[in-house]
């Protein structure tokens, strides 16, 4: 496992009124890996004191690895497979479930289709309702799409409306690190569990930050009291938790 620090390092965001730039992101906006066939990356978890402490720095609670394992093509869809580990602090990596769901072409919205994997069954997005968010990312971008819950071996039933903004631009420092930046709000209506991701996007086309809040109708709402919050779209958001990508923290990189 990278070494990510045991106490999350000191975060500075500082708004950039009015500036004015285009991203293109080169990797798997929250989950950070490059989409380039053998990338790998680890991510850090970032979590409040399980003593119920809401003061002081957040704490490292684990840790996951994403890698691009094949490229593959499904009817006229180039797409990769990326697989998956995770491992809690002091423990080992265990494999989660891969994934072939990301599209290959950037820029535009696109739909998936039905797409098996051969360790993990059948993964199937309904035809024509998943839409993906764009990779040419500026400043008052704003899209909104659907998408259904994910499943293994059936239809799914339900399907979750998003809502994917880049709200302006931020200088971003980790520590010692700082950079240039995209901030993106991307919000996901899932039934019971309503989600926000606050990610920034740097100039070098990288997520280097990633932090995630729930909404009110979520079954996690009343544990996040006193938790630091944010207004979005009708809804006050409490922040969950933090992820920090092995590379934003390498120093000289």
């Amino acid at each position: 496992m990278f070494k990510f620090p045991s106490v999350e390092p000191e975060i500075t965001i500082v708004d950039l009124p009015g500036e004015e730039f285009e991203v293109v992101c080169t990797n798997l906006k929250t989950f950070f890996v490059l989409l380039e066939l053998g990338a790998e990356e680890e991510f850090s978890f970032y979590d409040y004191p399980k003593d119920g402490s809401k003061d002081g720095p957040l704490a490292l609670s684990g840790a996951q690895r994403e890698k691009v394992t094949r490229r593959i093509k499904v009817d006229d869809f180039e797409m990769f497979e990326i697989e998956s580990w995770y491992a809690e602090v002091g423990s080992d990596y265990c494999q989660s479930n891969g994934y072939a769901n990301h599209i290959v072409r950037e820029g535009s919205l696109r739909e998936v289709v039905s797409i098996e994997t051969p360790d993990h069954g059948a993964w199937v997005y309904k035809a024509g309702t998943k839409t993906d968010s764009p990779d040419l990312l500026r400043p008052g971008l704003r899209v909104e799409g659907r998408e259904p819950t994910l499943v293994t071996g059936k239809e799914p039933d339900k399907l979750a409306d998003w809502l994917f903004e880049v709200t302006g631009a931020a200088q971003v420092s980790i520590g010692p690190k700082s950079y240039r930046c995209l901030k993106v709000l991307w919000a996901i209506y899932y039934e019971n569990q309503p989600g926000l991701a606050e990610f920034y996007v740097a100039d070098t086309g990288r997520t280097i930050f990633f932090r995630r809040y729930d909404g009110p109708e979520s079954f996690r709402y009343e544990k996040l009291a006193g938790h630091p919050t944010v207004e979005y779209e009708g809804r006050v958001w409490r922040h969950f938790y933090d992820c920090i990508p092995g590379h934003a923290l390498i120093i000289g990189d």
